[in-house]
C-alpha cells in the first residue's frame, strides 16, 4: 500500500483500482473541435444525460484562436515563447490559460525511469491553448490505459498579465494514489481562483512504475522518486518564469490533495525544495513513513515475462523494452499480500544512494525534525467523514465485514500493520475494533457501519495529528487546521458519485468541488450556501497564499482562524454552512492511536 495513512487495506483491495483514501481523481473525456475549442463533457458517468446541468456546465470554456494579443497572448519564457488563450469561466470570469507548457525533456526511450532532464529552448511560438495528455495510467472508471509517457507539462491560469503588484502563485499537485490523476483544467477547473488576484498552476508528473521505480545499482542512475523530481524541476521552472506571467517568484504556495498532499509533505521535508515555495497547504493526505516493499522491479519484470535473475541491469534492460501500457496495468500482488494492505507497489521511497537531485535520503518523520520548511506557514486539514469511502462499499457488500473479523490488523494504519509481527498486528487491530465498535468478538454487521466510519476517519485524522505535533515540536511558523464539514444534498459530488444521494456526510474528495470546477459541477444560484462556501474557501486559501494569513476580508468578520497551539484545547476551523472555530471533535479519541504506536515501538514524531 505504501504510505502511512493508507489504512484498512483488506477492504481497499476490493475497491477496483481505488484505495479507500486514494481513489483516482476524476477522469473526464472531452471532444475538441479545432480551431474553435469547445470542451464538452461526454463520459464521466454513463447514467448522466447529456442534457443535464452536470454536463451542460462543462461547456463554458470557449476560445477563438487568433493573433489578437488580448485573446491569444504570447509570453516569453526562459525556454521560448508560448501562446495561450482567453477563456470565460463558469461565472463569466475571464482569464488566460497556458496549457501544456513543457518543463523537461520528454522521458522517453532510455530516459524512462530516469531523473528529469532540463529542456532545451525552442524556436518560434509554442501553442499552449489546450490541455495535453495526463501521465500514462489505468482509469479507475473504465479500467482502460489512458494518457502518455510524454507528460512533463504544466498549466498556468491567470486573470491578468499586467497589474500594479505581481500576483502570488498557487501550485497544485493532484491526487490519485501516485498512480493516477489528471493535472489539467479538464479535471480541476481554476474558475473560482480566477475571481481572485492569484496565478493558478498545475503540474503533470510521472506516476506508477514510470514515476517511482528504483534500482540500488548506482551505475544505472535510477535511485527512484522520478515523479517527485519532476515536480522539483517544474518548481524551478515556475520560480524562474513567474515574472513572465505577472507573478511574484518569492510568493509561491504549494498545495495538494490526498496523495498530492502527501507529495507536498515529502517536498516540505526535502532539502531540494528550499526556496522553491514559501507556504504549503495539505488537504486530506498525510504520511510520516514510506513503507515501500523490496524487489518490486524484479517482480514487475517477472510478471511481464522476464525469466532472468534478479540483477538490476538485466531487469532494467527488460523493463525499458516493455510495453508501457503493460507496465502501468500490471497487478502482481497476491490476494494474501492485498489482505496485508499491499496495493501500490510503486510509491515514493527513501533513495538508497546520494545523487545531486536526491529528494529523500531518510524517512519523512526523521527529515521533518530539521527541515527548512519548519520556518514557513502551512494549512492542513481533512473532511469530517473521510471514512465514508470504505463504508459505502461495505453496505453493498457486507460479506467483506468478515475480513475484519478474521484479520483485524486490516483496520490499522499501514505503518503499524507492516511493522508489527502478525500476532501483535491482530491484537492491536482488535483493540481498535473493540474501542470503536464495542464488538468484543461479536460478528460485525452493517449496524456497525457508523462506528467503522468513525474509526476510519479518526485514523486519517491521527496521521494529520502527527504532522501537527511535529510542527509544534520543531516548527517556528504558524500551522492552521481546518475541518471541512459541509454536508450538501447535491454538491458533494464524490459521495453522490459513489454512494448516491441517500447517503449523507462529507467524504474524501468532496471538498474539492468547493475550490475547483470539476466534471460534475453545475452553476449555483449565488444565494445558495454552497456558493457562499466556495467564495469563503477560495478567499481564505488565496489570502493565505498572498499574506501567510488565511483570515481574508470576506471571512474575518465571521470568525478568526487562529494557528494551533501546543497547550490548551485543540481548536479547528469547522467549514460548513457557517464558519466556526471549535474544539476539534476527533481529538479526544486520537489517544488510542497514540497508545497503539507506543505499543508497536513506532515514534509519533
Amino acid at each position: 500500500m505504501g504510505l502511512a495513512n493508507f489504512s484498512f487495506s483488506c477492504l481497499a483491495s476490493c475497491l477496483c483500482e481505488a484505495n479507500l483514501f486514494e481513489i483516482a481523481e476524476p477522469t473526464a473525456h472531452f471532444k475538441v473541435d479545432k480551431p474553435r475549442l469547445s470542451y464538452e463533457f461526454i463520459d464521466w458517468d454513463s447514467t448522466v444525460s447529456m442534457e443535464e446541468p452536470a454536463v451542460q456546465s462543462r461547456q463554458h470554456w470557449h476560445s477563438e484562436m487568433t493573433d489578437d494579443e488580448n485573446i491569444s497572448p504570447v509570453v516569453q519564457t526562459t525556454h521560448g515563447k508560448v501562446r495561450g488563450t482567453l477563456l470565460k469561466g463558469l461565472y463569466d470570469e475571464k482569464f488566460y490559460a497556458f496549457d501544456g507548457i513543457p518543463y523537461a525533456v520528454p522521458p522517453l526511450g532510455t530516459l524512462r525511469f530516469k531523473e528529469p532532464h532540463d529542456l532545451k529552448p525552442w524556436y518560434g511560438i509554442r501553442d499552449c491553448s489546450k490541455p495535453l495528455d495526463k501521465c500514462l495510467q489505468v482509469s479507475t472508471y473504465s479500467q482502460l490505459v489512458e494518457g502518455s509517457e510524454d507528460c512533463l507539462y504544466l498549466n498556468i491560469s491567470v486573470k491578468t498579465l499586467k497589474s500594479e503588484k505581481p500576483l502570488p502563485l498557487m501550485v497544485y499537485i493532484h491526487g490519485g494514489g501516485f498512480k493516477g490523476g489528471d493535472p489539467s483544467r479538464r479535471a480541476w477547473g481554476p474558475d473560482y481562483f480566477m475571481r481572485e488576484d492569484v496565478i493558478f498552476i498545475s503540474i503533470g508528473h510521472r506516476l506508477g512504475p514510470i514515476g517511482f521505480l528504483s534500482f540500488k545499482d548506482p551505475s544505472l542512475e535510477i535511485p527512484g522518486n522520478a515523479g517527485l523530481k519532476d515536480i522539483v524541476l517544474a518548481l524551478r521552472w515556475i520560480k524562474a518564469n513567474a515574472v513572465n506571467f505577472n507573478g511574484d517568484p518569492d510568493n509561491i504556495t504549494l498545495f495538494g490533495h490526498s496523495s498530492g498532499s502527501m507529495t507536498v509533505q515529502l517536498l516540505l521535508a526535502s532539502p531540494q525544495t528550499e526556496g522553491l515555495f514559501h507556504k504549503a497547504i495539505l488537504m486530506a493526505g498525510f504520511s510520516m513513513e514510506l513503507n515501500r516493499q523490496p524487489n518490486m522491479e524484479y517482480r514487475l519484470a517477472k510478471h511481464l515475462g522476464y525469466e532472468g535473475e534478479n540483477v538490476d541491469s538485466q531487469v532494467l534492460d527488460f523493463l525499458l523494452k516493455a510495453d508501457p501500457h503493460l507496465l502501468v496495468s500490471s497487478d502482481f500482488f497476491t490476494e494474501a499480500e492485498k489482505n496485508r494492505g499491499l496495493m501500490m507497489p510503486f510509491v515514493p521511497t527513501v533513495e538508497s544512494y546520494v545523487t545531486p537531485k536526491a529528494v529523500l535520503l531518510a524517512e519523512p518523520v526523521e527529515l521533518q525534525r530539521k527541515t527548512w520548511s519548519n520556518r514557513i506557514p502551512i494549512i492542513l486539514g481533512s473532511n469530517s467523514g473521510e471514512g465514508l469511502m470504505p463504508m459505502g462499499f461495505l453496505k453493498k457488500n457486507p460479506k467483506w465485514l468478515s475480513r475484519f473479523q478474521h484479520s483485524p490488523e486490516c483496520v490499522l494504519p499501514s505503518t503499524l500493520r507492516l511493522r508489527c509481527d502478525p500476532g501483535q498486528g491482530r491484537q492491536l487491530g482488535q483493540s481498535l475494533l473493540d474501542h470503536f465498535c464495542q464488538a468484543h468478538g461479536l460478528q460485525l454487521t452493517v449496524t456497525h457501519s457508523d462506528a467503522l466510519v468513525k474509526l476510519f476517519t479518526h485514523s486519517i485524522v491521527h496521521a494529520q495529528e502527527r504532522i501537527i505535533q511535529a510542527r509544534l515540536a520543531y516548527g517556528q511558523a504558524a500551522t492552521y487546521l481546518y475541518r471541512f464539514d459541509f454536508d450538501s444534498p447535491d454538491f458533494n459530488f464524490y459521495r453522490i458519485r459513489f454512494f448516491g444521494k441517500e447517503q449523507r456526510g462529507v467524504g474524501h474528495v468532496d471538498e474539492l468541488g468547493y475550490i475547483f470546477v470539476i466534471p460534475a459541477t453545475f452553476k449555483l444560484d449565488e444565494s445558495r450556501p454552497e456558493f457562499n462556501t466556495i467564495r469563503r474557501m477560495v478567499s481564505m486559501l488565496v489570502h493565505f497564499a498572498a499574506t501567510s494569513d488565511p483570515n481574508a476580508p470576506l471571512t474575518k468578520a465571521l470568525v478568526e482562524w487562529k494557528p494551533v497551539t501546543r497547550f490548551g484545547t485543540r481548536m479547528v476551523l469547522n467549514i460548513s454552512e457557517e464558519l466556526k472555530f471549535i474544539p476539534q471533535p476527533e481529538k479526544p479519541m486520537l489517544k488510542i492511536f497514540d497508545r497503539l504506536f507506543e505499543q508497536a515501538g513506532v515514534p509519533l514524531i
